[in-house]
């Protein structure tokens, strides 16, 4: 048992049986998944040095997992906060550089680069579909990994001014080799851009996401883990996070408190819900004005992380 951020013995937090992940993916989706979905009795860990929570085993979910998983419509975000914010720190580069994007989907982010030409941008997925889709948009598109793309003659080390990876270092089983493997691609002074939740997630203080454990996610990032990252692969790094109101987080958890998740809510239902349970509202609304402020940590639910190489 290791921390992949440390050599110090880390501490246990739960168990998490296969059959209680499995009960709680079902009651989260409102649809049992299929049992082979999760094959393995999980437990939570806490790094001692860093606060990174992980996985044990570090076994990533399978193809049946993510088979079930993607057919339900809210697992795809769509536009994330921080495909805008990477646009903007791009335009310091210089211009139209090459982008790599490692695990693109259908090329969102990519698309929205309108600044770079066609031409200079690069998608590289595990998913057939997804990757065919970023085909047909014209850009440079490989299924596979960033070895099998590399042996390809896809990607050449130093070749991009910026790579991004946009939620995907906390799926992964090593994360810092992970890094490593895309910090290799990005040319001397460019920037390797990488966001995750940041967790604990500002609901998830009495409601357990079953999505941001395994085997969907093997790690839970927090700014010190990024921070010992940083050293581990001897860059420095920015962070940055989104706008983040008290009212809404408190709104977000009181509503998972009372409904299902990714349920629509009639306003007037949630409105009288309010009313009736405002001391519990008021409670969770004073937890979140507490939060990153008494962690040091941020208030925010995602980080970007910027890593700028020598």
């Amino acid at each position: 048992m290791k921390s992949p951020l440390s050599s110090l013995p880390p501490t246990k937090l739960r168990d998490l049986p296969r059959t209680f992940i499995l009960g709680e993916l079902g009651k989260y989706y409102g649809s049992n998944p299929p049992d082979q979905a999760v094959e393995v009795d999980y437990s939570l860990w806490r790094c001692a040095e860093t606060g990174l929570e992980f996985a044990w085993p570090m076994r990533p979910g399978n193809a049946e997992f993510y088979e079930w998983v993607s057919q339900f419509p809210s697992y795809y975000p769509g536009i994330r906060w921080e495909y805008g914010q990477v646009r903007r720190l791009i335009g310091e580069i210089g211009s139209s550089p090459k982008i790599l994007d490692v695990g693109c989907g259908k090329g969102d982010f990519l698309r929205l680069l309108d600044g770079v030409s066609v031409t200079d941008k690069y998608a590289l997925d595990m998913n057939e579909p997804a990757v065919t889709a970023c085909r047909q948009l014209g850009f440079h598109s490989f299924c596979g990994t960033m070895e099998t793309a590399a042996q390809a003659g896809f990607i050449a080390p130093g070749q991009f001014p910026a790579v991004t990876s946009f939620h995907c270092l906390e799926h992964v089983e090593d994360p810092v080799s992970f890094c490593r493997s895309m910090l290799a691609l990005v040319a001397p002074g460019g920037r390797l851009f990488v966001s995750t939740p940041y967790s604990p997630m500002s609901f998830e203080s009495d409601w357990f996401d079953v999505m941001n454990h395994p085997p969907h996610h093997m790690t839970r990032w927090n700014l010190q883990a990024y921070q010992k990252l940083a050293d581990l692969l001897g860059v420095k790094m920015r962070w940055s996070a989104p706008p983040s109101s008290v009212r809404r987080r408190a709104l977000a958890e009181f509503k998972l408190h009372r409904y299902p998740p990714h349920r629509p809510i009639p306003k007037p239902k949630l409105l009288a819900d309010l009313i009736l349970n405002f001391p519990e509202f008021l409670r969770l609304y004073r937890r979140q004005s507490r939060r990153g402020r008494d962690d040091g940590g941020i208030p925010a639910d995602v980080i970007l992380v910027e890593f700028i190489k020598p």
